[in-house]
């Protein structure tokens, strides 16, 4: 009995290891069947540069992107490898959205990425593997300091919170700081890693038709992702500068503690779980590199290049094509980059302006819609002695106090009381720039600005607005001054170049809307938003970038990875052990 027993044992396990072994060679005969061979177009030899005229573009376009950020780049070249003839068409006379820099009087300034996370430098992370596929591998990461992030306070600036990698190390930082409420801070990032692992779960349940995602919403224990920072935070201390401390970074993604949702809040500090990096050779390498990729496979970005309209069947609606400085150029796929409210609001034609009628109402929810923007000030510091030892971390300063809602109410009603300011050196962060660049340095401060304040001189011409505005920058201009050199008193007498840029700046070279850099709200009732996904109400016409998923480089590279599985499951396949 015992041998029949075991002879029919051995034989299921002999079944199971044939059937395990032939669905392995399936998969892999797939895989290879799916794989296709690079043409290697000529590249460019400046490739974020290349300005529009239509005969540079592609005959037969499969897809045409409107927008070069990081999600629409990514889209593009994801859509590039499967085979798709793509044009990407950017307003701007450079392409990269946030990942471009641009040069004054011998200094280079970066604009948008001022760190990443996720383990980018181990060619092993999820974050690195699809950098690298889209750029060929072209992009190298130098890690930042080990206390990435400084977080001060007005209150008593001798007192520095540094947050580094490695959460045991920090939680001791913390509790060291805060020994009564040792319990919180071990409380917090147990919600935080909570709160990261079910996030995804909302991009899946969006797929879902709306009745049951909204129902998926109200049975699954997915409370914590529709509750805001202050909800979580009073849950488990009382003690309101831990709290300021643990919110230290609400500035990037842009809402402060009693609006943000807790999932950003955790997000980030996830994402910088293992440290902080910055891209050798500075962003523009990332933009580079994926456009070399796309221009391998036969596709083009054009610079110069402002989308008017999208072309819509109005019998079928359906999207074939967009207007540019009155071409029209037709494609099957029309993807927008440039965010929902301005591809809704101002890319669609009024004829079907009632086909998104329900998103633009959404939009205009204050919960959903973006509530700041950020201004920025640009400065070029002489060394050329080469003595400045400036930090390879970033300077988070909250003023006048760790109560940001607080900072934030008080500014709201007094424009000299800036909430706070971020202070950057991709100068140091970049191993190549005192080679590139020679004798020079750049320090980079960042403040919240409400586009309220600015928008009575957006309809003046550009570097001609009206002398309140000049006088309103040059405030803003002496307030970020004095916060840079009260901490960095020794590039005193070494500032030769100031550029000064408010949310009216974003709207004019990063073509967003009010200003919002980081696009809509990241407020709870935001990711509750069914209709926010890539597929729009209209045929053919689909989003990508920075609303898909979240804000920031990595959070509009998830949004360019989605859409493009959207329009090729093959692109899917390929990739799909990236995550």
């Amino acid at each position: 009995m015992n041998n029949c027993l075991n002879n029919s044992n051995n034989a299921t396990s002999t079944l199971i290891l044939c059937g395990t072994t032939t669905a392995a060679y399936l998969a892999y005969k797939l895989y290879k069947s799916t794989t296709l061979r690079c043409p290697n177009y000529p590249i460019s030899d400046n490739p974020t540069k290349q300005g529009f005229s239509v005969k540079h573009v592609p005959k037969n376009l499969d897809v045409i992107i409107i927008g070069s950020g990081i999600g629409g780049l990514s889209t593009a070249a994801l859509l590039a490898k499967q085979g798709k003839r793509v044009l990407v068409l950017e307003q701007h006379d450079i392409a990269g959205g946030n990942l471009h820099t641009f040069s004054e009087q011998g200094y280079e300034f970066d604009t948008g990425l001022h760190y990443v996370g996720g383990r980018v430098a181990d060619k092993s992370s999820s974050v690195r593997k699809q950098l690298d596929y889209i750029t060929d591998g072209g992009v190298e990461w130098e890690p930042m300091d080990d206390d990435y992030d400084i977080a001060i306070s007005g209150e008593d600036s001798n007192e520095r919170f540094g947050f580094c990698g490695g959460w045991t190390k920090l939680k001791a930082r913390l509790k060291e700081s805060f020994p009564e409420d040792a319990d919180a801070i071990d409380k917090y990032y147990q919600l935080v890693h909570k709160a990261t692992n079910l996030f995804p779960l909302l991009l899946v349940l969006k797929l879902l038709p709306e009745p049951l995602f909204k129902l998926a919403m109200q049975v699954l224990p997915v409370g914590i992702l529709k509750k805001t920072t202050n909800e979580v935070l009073d849950s488990i201390t009382t003690n309101r500068k831990l709290q300021g401390v643990l919110t230290y970074h609400y500035g990037d993604y842009g809402e402060h503690p009693k609006r943000g949702a807790f999932a950003m809040n955790a997000l980030i500090a996830s994402h910088y779980r293992s440290g902080a990096y910055y891209p050798k050779g500075g962003p523009l390498v990332i933009a580079e590199r994926i456009i070399h990729v796309i221009e391998k496979w036969g596709g083009k970005v054009l610079v110069r290049a402002p989308v008017s309209s999208i072309l819509i069947d109005e019998k079928k609606n359906r999207a074939y094509g967009v207007e540019v400085k009155g071409k029209k150029i037709l494609a099957k796929t029309v993807i927008s980059s440039v965010g929902a409210p301005k591809t809704f609001m101002g890319l669609v034609p009024h004829s079907h302006q009632h086909v998104v009628e329900k998103c633009t109402k959404a939009m205009g929810d204050p919960n959903v819609a973006s509530n700041v923007s950020l201004m920025s000030m640009f400065v070029g510091i002489n060394d050329e002695d080469q003595s400045l030892q400036l930090p390879k971390s970033n300077y988070w300063i909250h003023s006048p106090s760790w109560d940001h809602d607080k900072n934030m109410a008080d500014y709201k009603t007094d424009l000299e009381k800036v909430p706070a300011l971020f202070i950057s050196f991709s100068s140091a962060k970049d191993p190549t720039y005192k080679t590139r660049h020679p004798g020079k340095q750049v320090a980079l401060v960042v403040g919240p600005c409400a586009f309220d304040n600015v928008e009575e001189f957006k309809d003046d011409r550009v570097k001609h607005r009206r002398k309140e505005y000049a006088d309103l920058k040059e405030k803003w201009t002496q307030i970020f001054m004095d916060g840079l050199l009260r901490y960095f008193p020794e590039l005193s007498g070494r500032v030769d170049f100031v550029e000064f840029g408010s949310a009216l700046t974003n709207d004019f070279y990063l073509g967003t809307y009010r200003g919002a850099v980081y696009g809509l709200a990241h407020t709870p009732q935001r990711f509750q938003q069914h209709w926010l996904q890539c597929q729009t109400p209209i045929k053919n016409l689909l989003l990508t970038g920075q609303d898909i998923c979240s804000c920031g480089i990595c959070g509009a590279l998830v949004g360019g990875y989605l859409c493009a599985y959207k329009v090729s499951f093959r692109c899917f396949w390929k990739t799909m052990l990236y995550w």
